[in-house]
């Protein structure tokens, strides 16, 4: 018996249910215990009288949840068929047995099997109704805690069967107070529960059993705070012992540290509530609540619950501050809440920064220890920059941040303390922000938020109540000034290696530094009165330098002008200070009266011609401003033959405020004609003069009248000159029309001219000329003319069309000035809509189906009869009509242009337009198509501006959808009603099946689906559905539905129609052939059903699931008579139903298993996008079917069977063709990729089949190719090596790798902008090399030398080297910072082509030159020495040189210093008559000593490492010489330094040939028979030998047994000895 059963019953109320009886059905007062133990005893099945019910019931106690889900399915069934009406329903027998499983089913592991326990539950109370009702006592506790469970279809089946009979708010808050006892104690037995009880550990996994555990403990401590929430005080007063009772459990509260985030979500929540429902409570476990939510719950992961734990602990320490008191504990608590504070939200929202600031501001500063407040802040920041933490808390993080860093200020000292704590904590925040660097990366606020987060950092450190701190900020901004002067100052040319990037930085930290300031005059002057004091200073410092600097170096470092011209941008209320500004002006009248020679071709111009628009637009400056305008102005007039000088001309009038200056200057007016005359007759360029001077009203109307006679005379002459004349005179037009029609002669002469021009049909000057002339017809008012202006330039599109830019400034110009209503300004929609079918006749590419929320609906689709135009009319940027036009009205939308002003129908059209444009460029972008609404994306920013067109238009909407108020409950409220008209305009077109009706259709699911996300679904959902009627699969509904189902998406879960539709879609598919006309239809309405419910939760019967999986998988018997978008869709439908019935077995697991694998195999036979959707749904479907938890025997066979031709069917889908990268391909692409790096090695075949997709274009491939060589190629050394010993051949790299490298990049083949993306045929080249050095990785000494000479025999090395030493700037001496770049060692090391992918193309081709580079000093050093030897430019040299000593060599020397050691150590046992190598190695003096023992003396080397190895050579040296003379000893050394040279530079090898030596020498030498050794004291081996007994003797030893024993013989044997030798004999016999 468990523990639930014997303490059953112990606080039911004693009234029970019988004053409840009117209202519930007079429910009895007896109540049972919780039975939710494994150990209950079962109850008693033999009252039952249908023995097949019987058998179900006893099936609920087995343990297959399979078994269960079917017992539970068949109850079901029966008490259906058998309802209140017959016979009363299901007998009592079968009601109490339920009442006493049930409790125990409803918390099983098995989704289903607690779906259906609810389900049971309510189908009982509907079945026996009273009866059952007078039982709801022993189970309210159970139903109730299925509300909680986290499944939505768990909870939902829970919620339907309460809420039949508890349909209003008082009902239910009535039927918890009647069960108020029993609920509490179901709540507590069930805390009582352990995971022992609660499972049997025989036959449960520990991860079953602890969320069968958890599920029980949220449940119960669910209720209680259900109870807590719902009832008076009065009503939980009455049960007060049994809540005392719950929380007397331990459990409670020691759940908020348990490991299920749920779990601690509801503890934390019950705390909460308890807090001001139970105070007392609270107040006596006090001390237990701080153990467990201080000591303990500090320590332990919050991940998913931590928002609501520090929510819930802000709120106790305001009840409770005494918590944070250290009482005797190890660490005190706030020690402990930093060590929380270190992981960060753990997956929270940006709340948890909030609250986390509200806790910290609670805690007593008397509870904070000494360094407390510094350990909190590093621990603050530590979170925020947690690699974890989501970026988008960042500014919200950081403002807390700082708010809590000037609490903890004012509770500091006054003083050192006090100003250390914000220099170490606050101050590097501005720092980093203003001058940042690597070293400081970690106090980068990033996001949008920073200055606002910076501007509280001045706050909190100008504080007037904080005068040290304030001061401290004074030094602090006067030390960053100072540094910034340093730097301006220091940039003099020549000195820094990349000069001008170090001007381009100086000015966006000048910029920096000049927004921050502007930011913080705005928001913090009129709060600090210190702000000017502190910022005064600095800026005139930097603006002084600046000034000066510019001054002495006749304008070369143009940042310092960059820095200027930022003042002005952000700042520009210091040029209000005189003594400043009287720098600035003196200097600008300086250089325009003297220097304007030095400023023309200067860098700095634009900014100086910036710094002085900037005066301009002061107020108080404006006399000066003049005056520097017209001294500028004078210099520049006379050298106006210079481009540079007409331009810096144009800058001075293109500000508004110098447009009366303009005006009033006659030589300027008089250059303006003049120049424009001599651009009309095709001498000068002026069009850009001309354009500025009129769009800022800087040309006088004198000189305006001139150029239009001028232009008016040259068109009768030849057709260049009157193409000049036209685009002057539509210049003219577009920007001062009145110039054109004020004069009646100049007007009726420019007519006639142009009906003569109009003659000249089939010319562009005739188009041009009718065009100008029918805006010029038009002469009542400005109001017409800006109306035909834009109307004309959106009516059509060519060269000479306006930009969107200015057609929209335009527009809204003249909608502020009254000139036109919004509705004449917006474009003509029949001619939009005419415009747009034409993109709509060529057909619709298959691959967008896997991106487009209809997914295969596109294939019902039909081509549009007739052929798609080859040519549309474009503007000079490419834009077609339909593209002008929707980007000319969106951006009319983001503006804030009234639109209640338009006719409803007017605005439901363009919104309609916009809609259906966005989805045909989402599909350009995506396909990077030609010849669509642009004609090419890859015309100068096309991309881009597509890009913002989608994404504006998109913002737009949902500023639209979000004033929709009215959508949930079916009102007109906001723009509710506009909505709904628009929803109905797509339904309409989505009727027939042509591609606008496809494009209505995912417009209108995506318009559904922001309307849901904002606002959810409408309250009547279903009745809305049914009187749309389109939730079929006819031809005039399918588009309909299937946006409908798509846009509602998961809040159709609970709806019945779409319930039934799925139901009545997949009896459909079971009675219908491949070939039917329906099949498809119906098969991409069921995706798209399917699709809004989790997998394996689609509620269709099984044994409807399981018809509809047999009749598909009939058809797959014949493949090759399916289309390629009826495979996708057989694929799509299969992995939604599979799941499904995971636990049926059959063939069919086979037969998809085998389909998939025939698409992948014969994909090459269709067109690539007609594959790929079927590649894309064949590859889902397979992962789905290998990640099923618990499949069945047949699919586990399956998947071993097909195994091995998955991975060769893989294979083949990376060889397919593919002509172009789009997003579709990319999408699959990476699917393969993850695939292809599960394919194990012995389903590869000959791997020179892979080489040439390191090469492909596809960077996914590319990828998926080198992952399977990176793997293959080192696991197939060991053969290599073992076969060319045997074979006695030399060992080559394979051919087709080798090959990858014939064709080395340089620079002179890559712009830098170009390089700068890195390109594929560059990156295939390096994962070549790659490919190279793992061959080498795991190569034997034999097989790596042959390597080496392959190479050198290619020369493949040296094009690689130049390549990279021109990419990293060592060719030009300015090799690559690798601090400044912040590439370690270990990027030096290793390259991770993923997380390289993930970085900018221009640092991740950096980082993979660099870890090449190194793998080419690691295994070809001597190639690198030949390169380097061979090297003629001294500069490149020498910057090698220094870039590898520095970076380089320190890691290779320790690496080859490693790699000795670990060899030394793992050396085999020698021979019996050889000894151990004795080897030494020393890091730090880069030296290995190597020793060989001989007759007890030791024979040793040194070989020690250059501090620039490899490229210079090691060194071997002699410590001391043994058993040889020293020319045989010199000889060693020698040949053990060659053989380090020239094998590859191995010290292995030259250790190996050392003690080669040592053994050769003294193999067969015998000890010396006079003194037993084999090494005289002279270090010599026995050289003499007796002819007689032929034993050997040292020449020392014989010489003094001679001499002690007076005789020439042998010691041994006696017999005479030769001592001389016959060749010394000789030798002396000669002398003589």
């Amino acid at each position: 018996m468990s523990r639930s059963q014997g303490k059953r019953g112990r606080f039911i109320g004693a009234n029970g249910f019988a004053s409840g009886a009117s209202t519930f059905g007079g429910f009895s007062s007896s109540s049972g215990g919780s039975g939710l133990s494994y150990l209950t005893e079962p109850p008693d099945f033999s009252t039952i009288s249908d023995a097949n019910v019987g058998v179900s019931f006893k099936n609920l106690l087995k343990k297959d949840a399979t078994t269960k889900t079917k017992a539970l399915e068949d109850l079901v069934a029966y008490v259906q068929t058998h309802p209140h009406e017959q016979g009363g329903g299901a007998e009592d027998a079968i009601l109490d047995v339920w009442v006493q499983l049930y409790p125990r089913i409803s918390i099983d592991n098995a989704r289903r099997v607690r779906e259906l326990s609810h389900t049971l539950q309510f189908e009982l109370m509907r079945s026996a109704r009273k009866r059952m009702e007078k039982r709801v006592p022993k189970v309210v506790g159970a139903w109730l805690a299925g509300l909680y469970d986290r499944d939505r279809a768990v909870s939902r089946a829970a919620n339907d069967g309460l809420s039949s009979f508890l349909n209003t708010h008082d009902k239910v808050v009535q039927f918890w107070k009647k069960c108020q006892s029993q609920i509490l104690t179901y709540a507590t037995d069930a805390m009582q529960e352990t995971k022992d009880t609660l499972s049997d550990e025989r036959s449960t996994t520990a991860d079953d059993a602890d969320a069968k555990y958890f599920r029980v403990v949220g449940g119960s401590l669910s209720l209680a705070l259900g109870l807590l929430q719902k009832l008076e005080q009065s009503d939980l007063d009455s049960e007060a012992d049994a809540y005392d009772a719950f929380f007397s459990e331990d459990k409670v509260w020691k759940s908020a540290t348990f490991a299920d985030p749920n779990v601690r979500k509801a503890s934390c929540q019950l705390l909460w509530i308890c807090i001001d429902r139970r105070p007392e409570s609270v107040a006596s476990q006090l001390s237990r609540i701080k153990k467990i939510f201080i000591s303990e719950g500090l320590k332990c992961s919050q991940v998913g619950s931590a928002t609501e734990y520090i929510r819930v602990l802000t709120r106790l320490t305001n009840k409770h501050s005494e918590i944070w008191s250290s009482s005797g504990e190890k660490k005190p608590p706030v020690s402990r809440l930093c060590g929380f504070l270190r992981k960060g939200s753990q997956a929270g929202s940006a709340k948890f920064w909030e609250y986390l600031e509200h806790l910290l501001l609670s805690i007593p500063r008397d509870n904070i220890p000494d360094g407390g407040p510094s350990e909190i802040m590093e621990s603050f920041r530590t979170g925020i920059t947690n690699r974890e933490e989501p970026r988008m808390n960042a500014p919200i993080a950081w403002a807390s941040y700082i708010r809590t860093a000037k609490h903890l200020m004012g509770t500091l000292a006054a003083g050192d303390c006090r100003t250390t704590f914000v220099r170490d904590h606050v101050s590097p925040l501005t720092a980093h922000y203003l001058h940042p660097t690597p070293e400081t990366i970690r106090w980068d606020i990033g996001g949008a938020g920073k200055l606002a987060v910076l501007v509280e950092v001045f706050n909190a450190c100008t504080d007037k109540h904080l005068d040290d701190v304030s001061n401290a900020t004074v030094e602090e901004w006067k030390n960053l000034s100072s540094a910034f002067c340093t730097r301006v100052s220091s940039s003099a040319p020549g000195e820094p290696k990349d000069y001008a990037k170090l001007q381009e930085d100086l000015s966006e930290e000048g910029s920096r530094w000049f927004t921050l300031v502007g930011q913080i005059h705005t928001k913090s002057l009129a709060a600090h009165q210190k702000t000017s004091a502190v910022l005064e200073s600095p800026c005139r410092d930097i603006i002084l330098t600046s000034i000066r600097l510019l001054a002495a170096r006749n304008l070369e470092p143009f940042g310092a002008a960059g820095v200027l011209c930022s003042v002005g941008k952000g700042a520009p209320h210091i040029w209000e200070d005189e003594a400043t500004a009287a720098e600035l002006e003196t200097f600008l009248l300086e250089q325009g009266r003297e220097r304007m020679d030095v400023v023309i071709p200067s860098r700095a111009a634009t900014s100086l011609f910036g710094c002085l628009a900037a005066l301009g637009t002061l107020p108080s400056r404006r006399e000066t401003y003049k005056k520097i305008w017209n001294a500028w102005l004078s210099s520049l007039l006379p050298r106006h033959d210079q481009a540079a000088a007409l331009d810096g001309i144009r800058s001075l009038v293109s500000h508004p405020s110098a447009s009366e200056l303009a005006a009033q200057n006659d030589e300027l007016q008089n250059l303006i004609g003049t120049k424009v005359e001599q651009s009309i007759r095709g001498t000068a360029e002026a069009w850009a003069l001309l354009e500025t001077a009129l769009s800022n009203d800087a040309l006088s109307d004198s000189v305006a009248k001139r150029i239009a006679e001028e232009a008016l005379s040259a068109l009768a002459q030849d057709t260049q000159k009157a193409s000049n004349a036209l685009r002057v005179l539509e210049i003219l037009t577009n920007n001062k029309p009145e110039i054109l029609s004020q004069d009646d002669t100049v007007h009726v002469a420019l007519i006639t001219a142009l009906l003569s021009l109009t003659e000249l049909s089939g010319t562009d000057l005739s188009s041009r000329a009718q065009s100008l002339r029918a805006i010029l017809d038009d002469r009542a008012d400005g109001k017409q003319t800006a109306v035909a202006i834009i109307q004309k330039n959106l009516g059509d599109a060519s060269t000479h069309s306006l930009g969107i830019d200015t057609l929209s400034q335009q527009a809204l110009q003249a909608l502020a000035a009254g000139a036109a209503s919004a509705q004449d300004l917006f474009p003509n929609t029949n001619i939009w809509m005419e415009q747009l079918q034409l993109f709509l006749h060529s057909d619709i590419n298959p691959s967008l189906s896997i991106t487009s929320n209809v997914g295969g609906a596109q294939a019902l689709v039909p081509p549009e009869e007739g052929d798609a135009p080859s040519r549309f009319r474009r503007d000079r940027d490419g834009r077609s009509i339909p593209a002008r036009m929707a980007m000319y009205a969106s951006k009319l939308l983001s503006s804030g242009i009234d639109t209640q002003s338009l006719p409803r129908p007017l605005l439901i059209e363009v919104l309609f337009l916009l809609c259906v444009s966005v989805h045909l460029a989402s599909d350009q972008i995506a396909l990077m198509e030609e010849n669509k609404l642009w004609g090419s994306l890859n015309h100068k920013n096309s991309l881009t501006e597509a890009s913002d067109f989608v994404s504006e238009t998109r913002a737009s909407i949902e500023t639209l959808v979000a004033t929709a108020v009215g959508w949930r409950d079916g009102s007109d409220t906001g723009s509710s009603g506009l909505i709904e008209d628009l929803i109905s305009l797509m339904m309409k077109q989505t009727q027939t099946l042509t591609p606008m009706g496809l494009y209505s259709s995912r417009a209108l699911g995506e318009l559904i689906e922001s309307l849901t996300e904002k606002h959810g679904a409408p309250l009547a959902i279903d009745e809305k559905l049914s009187e749309l009627d389109t939730m079929k699969a006819s031809p005039s509904t399918i588009l309909g539905a299937v946006a409908l189902v798509s846009g509602f998406g998961a809040t159709l879960r609970s709806s019945k129609l779409v319930n039934t539709l799925a139901n009545r879609l997949v009896s459909d598919i079971a009675g219908l052939g491949a070939q039917a006309d329906k099949t498809l239809p119906t098969l991409v309405l069921l995706n798209r059903c399917a699709g809004i419910y989790e997998t394996g939760e689609l509620p269709v019967a099984n044994n409807r699931l399981v018809f509809a999986v047999r009749q598909i998988t009939s058809w797959l018997e014949d493949p090759i008579g399916l289309s390629p978008a009826l495979s996708a869709e057989i694929c799509r439908a299969l992995q939604k139903i599979l799941p499904c019935i995971k636990g049926v077995y059959g063939p069919h697991w086979e037969r998809t298993l085998e389909f998939c694998t025939t698409l992948w195999t014969d994909a090459s036979d269709d067109e690539t996008d007609d594959a790929i959707p079927y590649i894309h749904a064949s590859l889902k479907l397979f992962t789905t079917l290998e990640s099923l938890a618990d499949p069945n025997d047949d699919l586990e066979d399956a998947l071993k069977e097909v195994a091995e031709a998955k991975s060769r069917a893989l294979l083949k889908l990376l060889e397919l063709h593919r002509e172009r990268s789009t997003q579709p391909i990319q999408i699959v692409d990476a699917i393969i990729c993850r695939q292809v790096e599960k394919v194990p090695l012995a389903h590869l075949g000959d791997l020179s089949d892979l080489y040439h997709l390191v090469a492909s274009e596809a960077r996914d491939i590319q990828t998926a190719a080198f992952d399977l060589l990176h793997r293959a190629l080192p696991a197939s050394q060991e053969q290599l090596s073992v076969d060319v010993l045997l074979e006695k051949k030399d060992a080559r790299l394979p051919d087709e790798l080798v090959s990858l490298l014939l064709d080395a990049p340089t620079l002179e083949k890559y712009p830098d902008d170009v390089l700068a993306q890195f390109p594929t045929s560059i990156r295939s080249y390096l994962l070549s090399w790659h490919l190279i050095f793992d061959a080498y990785s795991t190569a034997s000494v034999k097989v790596r030398n042959d390597y080496t000479e392959h190479l050198k025999s290619e020369n493949s090395v040296g094009p690689l080297l130049q390549f990279t030493f021109d990419v990293l700037g060592h060719s030009a001496a300015h090799a690559l910072s690798l601090d400044r770049e912040g590439l370690t060692a270990d990027h030096i090391r290793s390259y991770d082509f993923r997380v390289a992918d993930a970085e900018a193309d221009e640092r991740n081709l950096q980082w993979f030159l660099v870890h090449i580079y190194y793998l080419v000093l690691k295994y070809v050093p001597g190639l690198f020495r030949g390169w380097f030897i061979e090297c003629r430019s001294k500069q490149t040299k020498t910057a090698v040189e220094w870039w590898m000593t520095k970076y380089f060599s320190p890691i290779i020397i320790s690496e080859v210093l490693s790699e000795v050691a670990s060899w030394a150590a793992s050396q085999g046992h020698p021979g019996d008559e050889e000894k151990e190598l004795m080897v030494k190695v020393s890091q730090a003096g880069r030296e290995i000593t190597a020793g060989y023992e001989v007759d007890e003396s030791l024979a040793s080397i040194a070989i020690r490492v250059p501090q620039g190895y490899p490229l210079e050579g090691v060194t071997v040296v002699g410590i001391n010489r043994v058993a040889v003379n020293e020319r045989k000893w010199q000889s060693w050394l020698m040949t053990t330094q060659g053989v380090i040279t020239f094998s590859n530079g191995s010290i292995i090898d030259g250790l190996t040939t050392f003690r080669r030596n040592i053994v050769g020498a003294l193999k067969g030498q015998t000890e010396c028979a006079i003194c037993y050794s084999i090494i005289s004291a002279d270090r010599k081996m026995p050289d003499k030998k007796c002819q007689t007994c032929r034993n050997s003797f040292h020449r020392t030893c014989l010489y003094k047994w001679f001499q002690s024993s007076g005789q020439n013989t042998c010691p041994l044997c006696r017999n005479p000895i030769d001592y001389l030798g016959a060749d010394v004999k000789a030798r002396r016999a000669a002398a003589a």
